[in-house]
């Protein structure tokens, strides 16, 4: 099983338990990559066009069945360390 196939599962899993409810999901740049194309519909290939910088935060929305990009890889948490 792929990284793509592993991750949207996972993601399924978390809607499928808490469908109403607010849930952190922390990974490595490359699960997060994964997700974030599956999220825009975007194909594999556009792997290294999402910057994903080490403590990076996105915020994805799951609405009415359809993903909401709230936001893709803030660092601005990390301004002064």
């Amino acid at each position: 099983m792929g990284l793509l196939s592993r991750a949207t599962a996972a993601v399924r899993n978390v809607q499928r338990h808490h469908p109403d409810g607010t849930v952190v999901v922390v990974g490595h740049d490359s699960v997060n990559r994964v997700l974030l194309l599956f999220a825009l519909d975007l194909p594999l290939s556009r792997y290294w066009h999402l910057q994903q910088d080490p403590c990076g935060v996105s915020e994805l929305f799951f609405d009415n069945g359809s993903f909401v990009i709230g936001s893709i890889n803030q660092t601005q948490h990390l301004s002064g360390l």
